[in-house]
């Protein structure tokens, strides 16, 4: 008589060796495999660690279109804080997913990839490059356990990245490993997040690396997320899932907050002004400021602030009235914040007036 064996998992040979390895990946990986072949009729056999490619170039990746300027108008690579661990991000612009014509709301989809390292974080930024991803001012947070680094732009992350010997030269006592936060727009509406873990050595090791994305809907073609996903061996079973709650939380300030400007965010404009810069150059208007924290761990606080943020000594606000950077204003004030949270981070847009 003949039993029902059930079904029948093949097993490469990378994987056997990654099984023998580390025991306890048995059990997720017969999940996967089992996943797949009741669910999608297909064999899944686990991608080998890909052979290390040529090493990638940061000017491959679009560039900000903003820069950052000191208190002294003199350029900056990222804005260097004092702050500690916690996965968060100051943006710009966050879209609402729930803002939509039709009912309901956003959907996310979480997902671990593997990049095994900082080249293949690289690698991970190109491929979202490639599928139209990477807009012109992603904003990123670098965090160590006495400084935070933030800036804008995928290139000038990857440079970040790249310099982590100078960046850590300042710190007394740098700790084994560094948080990284990216954000980043997508085409069609919606955001996401990638975050991970990078070893201070030379190895450059990445642990525990998510992408979070919140998007307005399910999208018809899913396609290129799939390819995005089996080129860095992301988990197999991932789902869009409704958000349960709003997606963007704002919290508006009753009596406005004064802030002690440290730096601004400018952009370019090609407008005609009845006054020009002294250097006769296109007009570039603040759109952003650099300020100390006004609700930083042992000062005045607020019980609406995302604690994630409360550690970091400077924020960086989106300005409501834009001006240009030749007239200065005298006084800055913090009148609202919105946040969204991600599965591992918390974006954050602080806005600030004259």
């Amino acid at each position: 008589m003949r039993r029902d064996l059930g079904p029948i998992l093949l097993f490469g040979d990378d994987e056997l060796t990654q099984v023998l390895s580390t025991p306890r990946s048995l059990v997720s990986l017969l999940q996967v495999k089992r996943e797949e072949l009741i669910t999608h009729g297909r064999v899944h056999l686990a991608a080998a660690p890909k052979p290390r490619r040529r090493r990638r170039l940061a000017t491959d990746l679009p560039g900000a279109e903003v820069r950052l300027l000191d208190a002294a108008r003199q350029p900056l690579p990222y804005v260097t804080s004092g702050g500690g661990f916690g996965e968060f991000v100051f943006v710009q612009e966050l879209p609402d997913v729930d803002w939509a014509f039709g009912s309901g709301s956003g959907v996310s989809l979480d997902v671990p990839v593997r990049p095994y390292d900082e080249a293949g974080i690289v690698e991970l930024l190109h491929g979202l490059d490639s599928m139209g991803w990477t807009s012109a001012e992603p904003q990123w947070n670098i965090q160590q356990s006495g400084a935070n680094w933030h800036g804008f732009g995928a290139r000038e992350f990857v440079q970040a990245l790249r310099a982590w010997k100078k960046r850590e030269e300042s710190l007394d006592d740098a700790h084994h490993t560094e948080l990284i936060t990216y954000f980043d727009t997508c085409q069609g509406g919606g955001f996401y997040t990638l975050t991970g873990s990078i070893a201070v050595h030379e190895a450059r090791s990445v642990y525990d690396c998510h992408l979070s994305f919140q998007l307005p809907g399910v999208p018809v073609d899913f396609q290129p997320i799939r390819h995005l996903f089996e080129q860095f061996d992301a988990a197999a079973f991932s789902y869009f899932r409704p958000l349960s709650s709003p997606a963007v939380a704002k919290h508006h300030l009753q009596d406005r907050v004064a802030l002690e400007v440290v730096g601004y965010v400018v952009s370019h404009s090609d407008l005609d002004l009845e006054e020009e810069n002294v250097n006769g150059a296109p007009t570039e208007w603040v759109t952003g400021l650099v300020a100390r924290n006004p609700h930083r761990s042992g000062g005045p606080s607020s019980q609406e602030w995302p604690g994630r943020a409360a550690e970091s000594e400077l924020i960086v606000c989106a300005l409501r009235s834009h001006h240009p950077l030749y007239e200065p204003k005298a006084a800055y004030h913090l009148y609202w914040w919105e946040y969204a949270r991600t599965s591992d981070a918390v974006v954050l847009r602080p806005v600030a007036d004259w």
